[in-house]
């Protein structure tokens, strides 16, 4: 074993030992995160057992932000898994939609139609972004102008009107996948206007 794979599986011990602090066991999951590869894949997806549906949701979305795609089986099993918490479930949809990998079209078509309303608009979500992803790939232009490096379950509009933004986010009659671009323009921006607006979004 090399030093990197028993680094790796020291991290994991952390992360998964129960009786350490939460504080620490997210240290740990997010030090998995920024490493990838397999082995922190395997480490973090050990978390699902865990009681805590905090951690495991947060496991979810560190595996969609590694944007790899030996995490869809994982992520795939924790959506199926009807005894976890919806939170949990919700992320893990929103997780394969972040990695972007087409092969997931049809369990988030599958699970689109959840009678738990999060997981359901949830994998709604997901789908439209591989849609979207899909299309700009086509017209070259994946442009997000994200200053937080995080990979959102949404785009961002070609919008820098704090007030347009703000209808698009509070019309209900538009799709979720459309607010959830303003909402994402919205916090870009950084302003006090569009603060402002995101809180009347409550």
């Amino acid at each position: 074993m090399s030093i990197d794979e028993e680094k790796i599986r020291g991290i994991g011990k952390v992360l998964n030992d129960e009786t350490r602090p939460l504080k620490e066991r997210f240290r740990a999951l997010f030090s998995l995160k920024n490493i990838g590869g397999q082995l922190a894949i395997e480490s973090i997806e050990q978390g699902f057992k865990d009681p805590s549906a905090l951690l495991k949701h947060e496991l979810a979305y560190c595996l969609g932000q590694m944007q790899d795609p030996r995490a869809n089986p994982v992520l795939i099993n924790v959506l199926k898994d009807v005894n976890q918490e919806p939170m949990v479930r919700h992320e893990a949809g929103e997780a394969l939609g972040a990695i972007g990998d087409e092969s997931v079209i049809p369990i988030l078509e599958e699970y689109s139609k959840d009678p738990v309303i999060e997981v359901a608009e949830t994998c709604q979500l997901a789908l439209n972004r591989l849609k979207w992803w899909k299309n700009a790939e086509k017209s070259s232009d994946k442009s997000s102008e994200n200053p937080y490096a995080s990979v959102d379950p949404a785009p961002p509009l070609p919008v820098k009107d704090v007030e347009e933004l703000k209808s698009i986010l509070l019309n209900e009659e538009l799709s979720l996948f459309d607010r959830y671009r303003a909402m994402f323009s919205l916090r870009n921006l950084r302003s006090k206007e569009s603060v402002l607006a995101l809180s009347e979004g409550y």
